[in-house]
C-alpha cells in the first residue's frame, strides 16, 4: 500500500536558502552528466577504438570508487570548504590532460592514468548537497521528498548532459569541447556550492573519534546487500551509457548516443517522479531487489532491440527503475549508519553506483569489441542479476544468524 506525503517538492525548495546549495550543484553535476559521454567519443576519435575509451572511462569510474568514502570523511573532518575547491582543481586538470595526451597521440596508458586522477578528485557534490537537505530539514518528511527532488533532479540534468554532448560534438573539435566544457562546469558548480551560505557537512556534525576507524558505516552488515544490489543498478546504468554509443556507430551516427541517454534519463525522472511522491510499505532491500531485477530484465530485452524508435523505447523502460532505486538506497543508508557517518554512507551508495558502471565500461568495451552488441547487452545483464543474487543470499544469510543468535541472548 501507498498513501502520499503531505510535504511537497515546493516545500523543500522553500527551505532556507537551499537553493544557493542546489543550484550550484545542478551546474556541477551537468559536468558528471557529459564526462563518461564526452571521453568516450573523444577517445574512439582515435585509433584506441572501444578498448581505450572503455578504459578510460572505467579508470575515471575506478578512481572516482576508490577514494569516494574517504572524500566524504574528509569533508566530514575538515568541511566543504577546505576540501572540495581542491578535489575541483584535480578533477579539472585531470581531463585538460587527457585532451592533451590524446592531442599528442600520448601512449593510451597516459590518458587512462589521467582518467583515475580525474575520478580521484571527482567532488563529491551530491554526498554534501544530501548532508545539507539533512541538516535543513526540519522533518523526516521534508528529508525523503528532497531526496526524492535531488534524485529526480539529477536525472533531468543527466537529460540535458548528454543532448549537450550531442550537440557540441556537431561542432569542430566537438569532443574535445565536451571533455572541456565538463571541466568547466565541475569547476563552476563547486565553487558556487563552497561559497553557499548554508550548513555544510563538517562544520555541524564533528567525529569525535578518530572517523570511527577505517571501516566506517561499512561495519553495519546491512549495508552490503544494500551496497550490492546498486552495484548491480550501477552495472545497468554503465551499459546504457556504452551502449548507447555502440548503437550510435552501428547507426552511422555518433550523436544519436546523446539522444538515447536522454530518452533513458526521461523514463528514471518519469520513474523518480512516481516512486518519491509516494510512501512505500514494504522496507527498502526488498523494494531495491525488486527494482534491481526489473532493471536487469529491461536490459535484457534491450539486447534485441534495433532501430532508432524502438531502442528509444527500451532505453527509456530501462531508466524507470533506476532514479527509485538509488532513492531506496539514500533512504536505507540513512536509516542503517548514525547520524555523523551520513555523509560518508551516502557516498558509498554512489560509490557501488559508480563501481558496477566501472565494471561495465571495463567489461563492455572489451566485449563490444570481440562479440556483437546483442551477445555483450545479454552478458552485462545477466552479470548485474548475479550481483543482485548476491544481495539476496548474504541478506537471507545475515537474518537467520541473527535468529539463531536470538535465543542465546
Amino acid at each position: 500500500m501507498v498513501s502520499g506525503l503531505r510535504t511537497t517538492y515546493l516545500d523543500v525548495l522553500c527551505l532556507p536558502r537551499a537553493l544557493h546549495a542546489f543550484l550550484p550543484t545542478v551546474v556541477g553535476k551537468l559536468s558528471f552528466a557529459m564526462v563518461s559521454l564526452a571521453l568516450l567519443l573523444l577517445v574512439q576519435e582515435g585509433p584506441g577504438g572501444f578498448a581505450l575509451s572503455g578504459a578510460v572511462v572505467g579508470g575515471f569510474g575506478l578512481g572516482n570508487v576508490v577514494v569516494a568514502p574517504l572524500r566524504a570523511r574528509l569533508v566530514d573532518q575538515y568541511g566543504a570548504r577546505r576540501v572540495l575547491p581542491w578535489l575541483a582543481v584535480g578533477y579539472a586538470a585531470g581531463l585538460i590532460g587527457i585532451v592533451f595526451a590524446l592531442v599528442g597521440a600520448a601512449p593510451g596508458v597516459v590518458a587512462i592514468l589521467l582518467g583515475v586522477l580525474s575520478g580521484l578528485c571527482t567532488p563529491p557534490l551530491g554526498a554534501v548537497m544530501r548532508g545539507v537537505w539533512a541538516l535543513l530539514s526540519p522533518a523526516e518528511e521534508h528529508r525523503a521528498r528532497a531526496y526524492s527532488l535531488d534524485a529526480v533532479v539529477e536525472e533531468l540534468v543527466f537529460i540535458a548532459g548528454p543532448l549537450l554532448v550531442s550537440l557540441i560534438v556537431l561542432l569542430p573539435h566537438g569532443p574535445t569541447i565536451a571533455v572541456l566544457a565538463s571541466a568547466a562546469a565541475g569547476l563552476l558548480g563547486t565553487v558556487g556550492m563552497v561559497l553557499a551560505p548554508v550548513p555544510k557537512p563538517g562544520q555541524v556534525e564533528r567525529r569525535t573519534s578518530v572517523w570511527s576507524g577505517w571501516v566506517g558505516p561499512l561495519r553495519h552488515a546491512r549495508l552490503w546487500p544494500v551496497l550490492s544490489v546498486l552495484a548491480a543498478v550501477g552495472l545497468v546504468l554503465g551499459a546504457i551509457e556504452l551502449l548507447s554509443t555502440a548503437h550510435g556507430h552501428a547507426m552511422g551516427n555518433s550523436s544519436l548516443a546523446g539522444i538515447l541517454l536522454a530518452f533513458f534519463a526521461v523514463g528514471s525522472a518519469a520513474g523518480g517522479l512516481f516512486y518519491g511522491s509516494r510512501t512505500w510499505a514494504a522496507a527498502p532491500l526488498p523494494r531495491m531487489v525488486c527494482l534491481g531485477l526489473a532493471a536487469c530484465l529491461a536490459l535484457f530485452c534491450a539486447a534485441w532491440g534495433s532501430g532508432l524508435a524502438v531502442l528509444i523505447v527500451l532505453f527509456t523502460v530501462v531508466g524507470l527503475f533506476v532514479a527509485p532505486s538509488m532513492i531506496t538506497g539514500y533512504l536505507a543508508a540513512d536509516e542503517i549508519a548514525p547520524i555523523e557517518e551520513r555523509t560518508e554512507a551516502s557516498a558509498l551508495i554512489n560509490t557501488a553506483v559508480n563501481a558496477g558502471a566501472a565494471l561495465a565500461f571495463a567489461m563492455g568495451g572489451a566485449l563490444l569489441d570481440s562479440v556483437t552488441i546483442t551477445v555483450s547487452t545479454a552478458l552485462m545483464a545477466a552479470t548485474a542479476a548475479a550481483f543482485i543474487a548476491v544481495a539476496v543470499l548474504f541478506a537471507v544469510l545475515t537474518q537467520a544468524g541473527r535468529a539463531r543468535a536470538s535465543p542465546s541472548r
